[in-house]
């Protein structure tokens, strides 16, 4: 009896999610207005959302300016909750002349931008520490200077570039995402899986690359001097360090290794190459 019972209520309630989950959909009517506010609650993450591109500048007081369509500014809701800017639309926009945000904030060590969302900036900010969050669709264009640690994580989609020095990176991707990095750091670690792609420019001390599925990197312009490799992969891969580098392999990929350093082999099986360029 108690089944029957659950799964009634199971049944009558699934449709209420569906409902909830809905939104209505909206168009703009091309009269782009813009309008300015002031952010007074505090915070330290952001999160950016519904294909809203967010222009990000540091500023001595947290304000927004909003530019869209002129019936679509109630749609926008800019709010805090707890510590997380969110920046999302009640509605959904399914067509706007413009959806854009100047945001300008005093501090910042969160970052997360989802479904077809954009953010960047066009003058370099400078940062304590940094978390990126990029999931469905979203994607990025920052330059940054941060002075402790960077992590950016990345899935479902996503991509963007990057411009920035930090002393620690770590940065994992994963599910068709696409990053090109310029950066300069002392300790980088990166994971990619599936079929991620990186292309890395820069220097580093110190470099860990973990390489899995059908994902690509191509770090020949990565000049560093300790390198790592773990590979289990089928793709073409480009690595550069100038001291000494580790490599175990595994699958079908070729590595191509430049900056002329002692190669450690640790593991090797399979039809892996490596080719000293």
């Amino acid at each position: 009896m108690k089944v029957i019972i659950l799964f009634l209520m199971v049944l009558i309630g699934f449709p209420n999610d569906i409902l909830a989950q809905k939104r209505d959909k909206i168009k703009g009517d091309k009269e782009v207005i813009s309008i300015s506010e002031e952010i007074k609650d505090q915070f330290e993450k952001i999160e950016v959302a519904d294909n809203i591109t967010v222009i990000l500048q540091h500023g001595s007081r947290n304000s927004y300016i909003l530019t869209t369509d002129q019936n679509l500014v109630a749609e926008v809701d800019v709010r805090v909750e707890g510590d997380v800017l969110k920046i999302f639309t009640k509605s959904k926009i399914v067509n706007s002349k413009k959806l854009e945000i100047y945001l300008s904030v005093k501090n910042l060590n969160f970052l997360i931008v989802k479904d077809n969302a954009f953010v960047k900036n066009s003058k370099k900010i400078a940062l304590e520490n940094l978390h990126i969050s990029l999931r469905n669709s979203s994607k990025v264009d920052l330059k940054l200077e941060v002075k402790h640690n960077t992590e950016i994580n990345m899935s479902d989609n996503t991509g963007g570039k990057l411009s920035f020095s930090s002393h620690d990176v770590l940065i994992n991707m994963k599910n068709r995402t696409d990053l090109k990095a310029k950066l300069n750091c002392k300790k980088l670690a990166v994971t990619l899986e599936k079929s991620a792609g990186l292309k890395l420019n820069g220097d580093a001390d110190n470099a860990t690359y973990t390489i899995e599925g059908s994902s690509n990197l191509d770090a020949k312009k990565m000049k560093t001097r300790y390198a790592s490799l773990d590979s289990k992969n089928r793709t073409d891969i480009y690595i550069n360090a100038s001291k000494n580098i580790e490599i175990t392999a595994a699958g079908k990929s070729t590595i191509f290794v430049y900056g002329n350093p002692n190669i450690k082999i640790v593991g090797f099986t399979d039809s892996s190459k490596i080719i000293k360029k």
